[in-house]
């Protein structure tokens, strides 16, 4: 469900229920949230794969890095890339991106890697590609 989606589901909701909170006293107010709480809880649940793979906010970042190559990058480019796009504001040393890389993103399949000069160099997967377009998705509706 993207982004665009689920304000519409939202909405929709408020629409069909909004004489069943006209009624309730004030002290209830909070139930509105409830809907648009279960609503999200339902996409979570359907979402769960991609939500799982964010486990990690260092994943998304480099994913967002690899998206926008093309070519295979080592840690040391990574890290330049999203120095230079955060404005310097996101720094990570490209020895600690490796493990990221490695026992989590190439592990589940969303980045594949090749050893090049005893160096290995990594690119985004399909995998990885459909899990960045959700965070992207997911996060735009709280934007």
């Amino acid at each position: 469900m993207s982004g665009e989606e689920l304000g519409k589901e939202i909405t929709n909701l408020k629409n069909k229920n909004k004489n069943k909170y006209t009624n309730k006293d004030n002290n209830n107010n909070n139930d509105d949230n409830d809907d648009e709480d279960q609503i999200l809880w339902n996409s979570i649940a359907k979402n769960y794969e991609m939500i799982q793979g964010a486990q990690i906010a260092n994943s998304f970042i480099l994913l967002m890095a690899l998206s926008k190559s093309t070519r295979p990058l080592s840690t040391t480019q990574i890290s330049e890339i999203v120095t230079k796009k955060s404005k310097g504001e996101i720094f990570r040393l490209s020895s600690t991106l490796k493990d990221s890389l490695e026992y989590r993103l190439k592990r589940d399949g969303y980045v594949e890697s090749t050893e090049l000069k005893n160096k290995s160099i990594y690119s985004i997967t399909a995998k990885g590609r459909k899990l960045l377009k959700g965070w992207i998705a997911f996060l735009s509706v709280y934007s």
